[in-house]
């Protein structure tokens, strides 16, 4: 990610709008020179190897070349000697130089560096590099990605730039149509508390942390950015982030959504958590006597949690029934699960475990359906038609 002060936004006091920086077509040449520089410059130094993809960005912007550059040393690997024993080894050059102060004559320096510390080096410039080898800027280029393309980098500024408007954000909300399950995993990953409501036909996510609580603050952008790194994966969200610039400044309005393209070249994420859904999934098919499928579509409170069952079936009629598949897990990851399953308060819920979880489902409140090896289309329906009836069992 970026620091704060390599961030670039534009902003509307009228409007109180404000959009972080998104590079265009016209970069791309810019970008491709850059890369070149990182591909071909093994072997040399991370001062010489950023100074020249400075100059190959020269046509970019100037606010932009920075960031493009952080961007590229993440990308980059470097090797480096191990730090003990470098600052001791220039405590010994510095005090035998002070001795022979001052060094007038040609090569007394080189003298003093060859007697102290063995260093032979055939210019001045390479002389210093070695003896602050351990120095970030001395630091050797060893090797760069073969496969980033500018269109890839592009993507990361884009990102990055969004991320690191949010480090501002005092508050947050998203509201989606799909992928909950994800959003939520995210969320709690990022270390974010998160509430929740329902909006048309989707949910509305609001995120802050603890203090958020007790006082305006924006003590959670780094998780905010965090956060936004995995949305992008998701399918059909838009995100409302008020951002504060500075403390006492009236916040400004930051929106962005599944259609800005944040997460081009970005792998999506998974349709399912499990072979066992997504063949089950494939046998139903989308649509099936009248009965709609959905995947993760609704979100139940369980108590002081939440979950996601895996499919929501409508029917034509406007039947909803909710389907959550226990799998093949850890003891720990079963007793979470039944925990869970026990709080819930969803009228119309199927539950499909295992035949040997059976028993222990029997006490769920919610219909149960066992199964050996997979889980078949022709156990789950009769459950769905008895809810069309009234009930289930």
């Amino acid at each position: 990610m970026l620091t704060a002060a390599l961030r670039v936004y534009t902003w509307d006091r009228p409007t109180s709008s404000i959009s972080s920086d998104r590079l265009e077509d016209a970069a791309l040449p810019s970008l491709e020179r850059a890369l070149t520089v990182y591909r071909s410059m093994p072997g040399r130094s991370r001062g010489h190897v950023r100074n020249a993809a400075r100059l190959a960005l020269e046509g970019l912007r100037p606010d932009r070349v920075e960031p493009v550059v952080k961007l590229l040393e993440d990308a980059a690997s470097y090797e480096w000697p191990t730090p003990r024993g470098w600052a001791e080894r220039r405590v010994r050059v510095f005090e035998a130089a002070a001795s022979r102060h001052p060094l007038l004559e040609e090569g007394a320096a080189n003298a003093v560096l060859a007697e102290t510390v063995g260093l032979v080096a055939p210019s001045h410039e390479e002389a210093v590099a070695d003896l602050y080898a351990d120095f970030p800027e001395f630091h050797v280029l060893r090797d760069f990605p073969r496969g980033y393309t500018a269109d890839a980098l592009r993507a990361d500024y884009d990102l990055a730039q969004a991320q690191a408007l949010l480090y501002s954000a005092t508050h947050v909300t998203v509201e989606a149509q799909e992928d909950f399950k994800h959003i939520l995993r995210y969320a709690r990953l990022a270390r974010l508390l998160h509430r929740l409501e329902r909006a048309g036909d989707g949910y509305r996510f609001t995120l802050d942390g603890p203090n958020s609580i007790l006082r305006r603050t924006r003590a959670y952008g780094v998780e905010f950015a965090r956060f936004l790194a995995a949305l992008v994966r998701t399918r059909d969200w838009r995100l409302t982030a008020e951002i504060e610039l500075r403390k006492g400044w009236r916040p400004f309005i930051y929106r962005l959504s599944s259609d800005d393209g944040l997460g081009a070249g970005r792998a999506a994420a998974p349709v399912f958590d499990s072979s066992l859904e997504e063949t089950f999934a494939r046998r139903f098919g989308e649509e099936r006597d009248g009965w709609r499928l959905l995947r993760e579509a609704a979100v139940l409170e369980t108590g002081r949690s939440l979950l996601v069952p895996d499919f929501v079936f409508r029917h034509e009629d406007g039947t909803e029934v909710l389907l959550e598949i226990v799998g093949y897990w850890t003891p720990e990851y079963l007793d979470e699960k039944f925990r869970k399953l026990r709080g819930v308060r969803a009228p119309n819920l199927i539950v499909a475990v295992p035949k040997a979880l059976a028993l222990r489902a029997g006490t769920l409140p919610a219909a149960v359906v066992p199964f050996a090896r997979r889980l078949r289309v022709t156990d789950v329906l009769p459950k769905l038609e008895a809810f069309r009836g009234g009930g289930a069992s």
